[in-house]
């Protein structure tokens, strides 16, 4: 009996640990650190931007290609058979040859350069354009996370109208019962409760959409979120936060680099009017055997010298692709101004935006002490007779919309903020300071930068998947 005891006493104390685990578990909330954190480190979109960048990076080293010497090698061994009909006589042979070629350019209207110094310019617009999508996923990870804790507001606030209305539907037939009110008092109230059942049933949905939102931003699903922390610091003035985004913000940024990577190629293209100068070296054996005589015969070649090559006339074709990478340029020219309105507009839309949220607050909750003040003199009036029960319902109803359009602003207000953080361009994980493995693309820019062999090793690359058709 005493091993009985004991034995339930054990298992009731693994069962209570469990339970503790698993609260604790639950408790936990999930903050907005922590929900930045995983969009950063497994959004898809990064995650393929990121891999686009490592594709850019390449280009540099493919136009360096250009300053480096092109080497090939050549072998052909085969049979030759000839017939000599005045001298009837049949001759076979067995040629084998093996040649080595190499080319050094000396010169080449500076298109080399032109190209290297515009593949740059194109890893840093890029870069840019990486550090704008970061700003971006963040943003909707923000604005996902407080929709989220919003619509769990709004649904808390329906269930408590059901609840209250439900309460006045019952006093309100209790009251008919012993003739204090008319049936059509109980009707409104009836209506009043399929109408919060319905908005419950409405912003329900709503919460379900935005945790689907979040899901597919932040990839985790938001089961306890922390309330927000506060806003990070923000400008001070409309015109401090214009400057600092046209000045810092990665599209205005991109932009910068996109033009100077077009001037580049217009200069590139310039170049293929000018001379080419290479130096080229050979060397190269062969031997032929001729089977009607057994003779043998092995030659050995090699040469060295400076070509040049003038342009004189290409069919228009190279003026051609001047003046369409001119006109490239003057494109990226006046998308640098498109670039800067847009950041400007953005930045004014979202100062806006903050204003309007924060007076907003201070007007709701004003509103919310009014209303609420309102309604419980209007449920004490009606318990006296001095009041319908539509006065009542309406009170009500005065309520929920009141905290409804603060929880609202206060949403609106947040939102606001850090799209003005990001419109500046300082929404990045580095600026808001994540605890996580940052991505560095100089990692592998700097790993492959000058590599003159090899690739790495990936499923993709496997022989027997190569060579299967």
């Amino acid at each position: 009996m005493t091993r009985q005891n004991s034995d339930a006493r054990m298992r009731a104390l693994a069962l209570a640990a469990a339970l503790a685990l698993a609260a604790s578990g639950w408790a936990r909330a999930d903050t907005l650190a922590e929900a930045f954190a995983s969009a950063y480190e497994t959004n898809p979109e990064l995650l393929a931007a990121r891999a686009a960048l490592s594709a850019v990076d390449e280009r540099v080293n493919q136009a360096r290609a250009g300053y480096r010497p092109d080497v090939s090698a050549s072998v052909r061994y085969g049979a030759d058979y000839s017939t000599q009909r005045a001298r009837s006589t049949d001759d076979a042979q067995d040629p084998f040859s093996a040649s080595i070629d190499a080319s050094q350019s000396l010169y080449d209207g500076g298109q080399t350069s032109n190209s290297v110094r515009g593949r740059i310019a194109d890893v840093s617009a890029t870069r840019a354009q990486l550090n704008s999508l970061e700003q971006d996923v963040l943003l909707r990870t923000v604005t996902a996370y407080v929709d989220v804790l919003r619509d769990q507001k709004f649904v808390e606030l329906a269930r408590n109208n059901v609840r209250v209305i439900s309460e006045q539907l019952r006093a309100s037939r209790d009251r008919f019962e012993v003739g204090e009110v008319t049936r059509t008092d109980v009707s409104q109230a009836e209506a009043a409760l399929a109408e919060a059942n319905a908005n419950l049933a409405d912003v329900t949905g709503n919460l379900e959409r935005s945790r689907q939102n979040y899901r597919q931003v932040v990839g985790s699903e938001p089961l306890n979120l922390a309330p927000q922390p506060p806003l990070p610091p923000l400008p001070q003035s409309l015109d401090e936060a214009v400057t600092v985004a046209l000045a810092n913000h990665p599209d205005v940024i991109a932009a910068r680099f996109t033009e100077e990577s077009r001037v580049r190629d217009v200069r590139t293209q310039i170049g293929g009017l000018l001379p080419q100068v290479a130096l080229e070296a050979s060397v190269g054996y062969g031997d032929s055997a001729i089977f009607a005589n057994s003779a043998t015969t092995d030659q050995t070649e090699a040469s060295i010298g400076v070509r040049a090559t003038i342009p004189l006339y290409q069919g228009g074709a190279q003026y051609s692709r001047i003046r369409e990478a001119q006109a490239r340029a003057s494109e990226a020219r006046a998308d640098i101004s498109v670039q800067a309105r847009a950041r400007r507009q953005l930045v004014e839309a979202a100062w806006s935006e903050l204003a309007v949220a924060r007076a907003s607050i201070v007007a709701g909750r004003e509103r919310v002490r009014a209303a609420q003040l309102a309604f419980e003199g209007v449920r004490e009036e009606a318990i006296v007779g001095s009041r319908t029960t539509l006065d009542v319902l309406d009170a009500e109803q005065e309520t929920l919309d009141a905290r409804t359009s603060l929880v609202d602003a206060m949403r609106n207000e947040y939102v606001a903020g850090y799209t003005l953080v990001a419109a500046v361009g300082a929404l990045t994980a580095a600026q808001q300071g994540l605890t996580v493995v940052a991505y560095d693309p100089d990692v592998r820019y700097d790993l492959n930068n000058d590599r003159l062999f090899g690739y790495e090793q990936t499923e993709d690359t496997v022989w027997e998947e190569i060579w299967r058709p």
